[in-house]
């Protein structure tokens, strides 16, 4: 069967930290990444992430502000922008770590905290969401036909 790129509103979705750091940070994309946010919440799509999102993406903004790609305000506009995208955290618990361990093998990663998204998604019966191409990739290859890269549509 060959996936379809096409998009289709899902009951859930979930996002990884790619998705709101790229929505979250001014720049040439930042307006498609928080359109996308947008149009998910008009169409009344819940959109989750599990619970170690927030400190990732608080960090990766910060990294963008050490590197000096943007000042200390626009750091601080971005938790603002980051905070208004509205997703439902969902806590880490036993089964859920268990189903990332072995997404994380399936995805040949020696960390979970992309396979925990998956094994959210796959949890939650959604559509899994990253500007991460080769994550999508990696996930596709694993049989995650309902992982999807930002950049596609």
């Amino acid at each position: 069967m060959k996936y379809s790129l096409e998009w289709e509103p899902s009951k859930m979705i979930v996002v990884d930290a790619n998705m709101a750091v790229r929505a979250a940070i001014h720049g040439e994309s930042s307006s498609a990444y928080l359109g996308r946010f947008e149009r998910w919440h008009e169409e009344g799509t819940p959109v989750y992430a599990p619970a170690f999102w927030e400190a990732e993406v608080i960090s990766a903004i910060r990294q963008y502000a050490y590197r000096k790609e943007i000042t200390s305000p626009e750091a601080h506009e971005a938790v603002d922008v980051f905070f208004d995208l509205r997703v439902e955290v969902v806590p880490l618990d036993k089964d859920l770590c268990q189903r990332a361990l072995d997404w994380a093998e399936a995805i040949n990663h020696s960390k979970i905290y992309d396979a925990l998204y998956l094994a959210l998604a796959e949890r939650l019966d959604a559509e899994f969401w990253t500007a991460d191409r080769k994550l999508v990739n990696a996930a596709r290859a694993a049989g995650a036909r309902w992982a999807h890269f930002a950049g596609e549509t």
